[in-house]
């Protein structure tokens, strides 16, 4: 017989433990958010581009304008626009100067400017998105309705609503991620201060 498959037939059989479960079953929830949103924002872009097509052909080359191609454009593109206002915030490709890595050098209070920062851009959409929800379940509530279309108004609200909610979550996520970091930081700093302490008594 085998030693080789023995040995391997006697090894209990491996089981991942609930937390490596658990990341993975965040990391594909992700994912699959992630594709949501690009697919939602490429499906708003291309829309826009075929409405607008299509109302410069029957404007000018049919002349037979429809005012209600203009406002399913205006639809698509507020959507696109706070769609890609969330996943901005989701990626940090917000412009932004970086000039605290020019003046700073130090890794720890680098790390705090940013949790400050994370945290105040929560503060803010958060804010922002109190008084755009409370706007658009108003324009909800009173049903209003588009005045070529006559869709509800709502559908145009909404999209500052959800904007601003996945503005706010994803900033409360990154100052989490900064705060971890910030911890990291300070050990890191600590165990180097006590290195070189241990380093000058020895000399």
């Amino acid at each position: 017989m085998n030693p080789s498959k023995l040995a391997s037939a006697s090894l209990p059989p491996q089981v991942d433990s609930p937390g490596k479960v658990k990341k993975s079953v965040l990391l594909r929830f992700e994912f699959l958010l992630d594709s949501c949103f690009k697919a939602a924002m490429i499906f708003n872009g291309l829309g826009l581009a075929i409405l607008m097509f299509a109302q410069v052909i029957m404007r000018y080359a049919l002349d037979s304008p429809f005012a209600g191609i203009e406002e399913a454009a205006i639809l698509m593109a507020v959507w696109a626009y706070f769609l890609g206002m969330g996943y901005a915030t989701k990626q940090r490709s917000h412009i932004h100067g970086g000039i605290v890595s020019l003046v700073v050098s130090d890794p720890f209070k680098i790390e705090m400017i940013r949790f400050i920062g994370s945290v105040i851009c929560a503060i803010a959409a958060c804010i922002f998105g109190y008084y755009a929800t409370k706007y658009g379940l108003y324009m909800i509530e009173k049903g209003r309705m588009s005045l070529y279309l006559q869709w509800p108004k709502g559908l145009w609200s909404a999209s500052m609503i959800f904007g601003f909610l996945m503005m706010a979550g994803y900033f409360l996520l990154h100052a989490i991620k900064d705060f971890s970091a910030l911890l990291a930081a300070a050990k890191a700093q600590s165990s180097a201060l006590g290195h070189q302490s241990l380093i000058n008594d020895k000399d």
